[in-house]
């Protein structure tokens, strides 16, 4: 029996406090190489485009022992019975002029059985959330207590959610383009957080002084500059993924002492701002890290405080499936959804 979800039925099962320790959890498993992660292709068309991402996850007690490397195959083994110790999922996604339309698909990796439907909106924001989360965890200073935010869209309230999850985050400056957007995200995220929440007059302000910035902005130019950064700093980009976008400066990324991605396949071709600057010579590739090592214990997350560390977020397939399956878990133990013999 396969469960279908909408947007609507992922909030009503499942929230950050789910979602973030099974995030962690699989960019611990993945680091250990008991993951593999289907890399993003997008198939274009006059009208807009498909992507396709997803990945297959294993837990300690299945037989699998997957492979580690993005868009990696080989023998994934399978885990034992209906419940399933690991999983496949596909993550599906159309952009066109009529906006966005998200799904996901998992599967019993021991008898490919379709466990889960669901819409993916609220999930995408749930794992993105949980994603920054883990780095905020893992890379940033444990004292951190100040953050700043460029942003204010529907991405920024669990990327602000997360952050407040894993540090004792005292005081944190929101910016936005749009005056009225940034001063009633702001008011929103103050009442709900119960810590202020103020609305910076320029995105310097958001920047300077800052122990943690996230980018949550859909910018082609960048809006955090390495000159503004302070020592200690750790910088969080999850915002927009393709050639033209770019969050940070070539400075932000030469100024980092330690730079990491959540894919090292995927970061050619989603990641402007470090592109860029790689193909002016002034990084390279090899200097970059997986996340997923750090959260592993394979490389540090910072080896000083006063470190800066940067970390791009893209997304991966991978967080998809390992989000959807909590949320599975979750629907299953409420019975929420639709079931049907599929």
């Amino acid at each position: 029996m396969a469960r279908f979800l909408t947007d609507a039925d992922v909030d009503g099962c499942a929230g950050l406090d789910d979602v973030l320790p099974a995030i962690e959890d699989m960019l611990a498993s993945y680091g250990r190489g008991k993951a593999v992660n289907l890399t993003r292709r997008r198939v274009a068309a006059p009208g807009g485009y498909l992507a396709v991402m997803g990945g297959a996850l294993f837990y300690d007690g299945g037989s699998g022992d997957a492979g580690s490397n993005d868009g990696g195959s080989g023998d994934e083994g399978s885990g034992d019975g209906e419940s399933g110790d690991g999983v496949f999922g596909v993550k599906t996604f159309t952009h066109t002029r009529n906006g966005y339309s998200f799904q996901v698909s998992l599967y019993d990796a021991a008898t490919g059985r379709l466990l889960l439907y669901t819409q993916a909106n609220r999930l995408g924001q749930l794992r993105t959330g949980a994603a920054t989360a883990a780095a905020i965890k893992h890379l940033a200073n444990p004292a951190a207590s100040k953050l700043g935010i460029i942003g204010a869209g529907n991405q920024a309230g669990d990327q602000l959610r997360a952050a407040c999850a894993v540090r004792d985050v005292a005081e944190i400056y929101a910016y936005s383009r749009n005056d009225d957007n940034r001063r009633a995200f702001a008011a929103r995220m103050t009442a709900e957080l119960g810590r202020p929440v103020i609305p910076a007059q320029t995105n310097r302000e958001a920047v300077a002084g800052c122990d943690v910035v996230i980018g949550i902005a859909a910018a082609e130019t960048p809006v955090i500059l390495g000159a503004w950064l302070s020592d200690g700093a750790t910088v969080i980009g999850a915002g927009p993924t393709s050639p033209r976008h770019q969050e940070v400066d070539s400075d932000a990324l030469v100024r980092a002492d330690r730079r990491f991605v959540d894919s090292l396949e995927q970061a050619p071709l989603e990641c402007g701002d470090i592109a860029a600057a790689v193909d002016q010579g002034l990084v390279q590739w090899s200097q970059f890290h997986e996340l997923r090592h750090a959260v592993a214990g394979v490389v540090p997350g910072r080896v000083s405080a006063g470190e800066v560390v940067y970390c791009k977020l893209m997304g991966t397939g991978l967080a998809d499936v390992a989000a959807a399956r909590v949320v599975w878990e979750r629907a299953e133990e409420r019975d929420i959804g639709i079931v049907m013999d599929w």
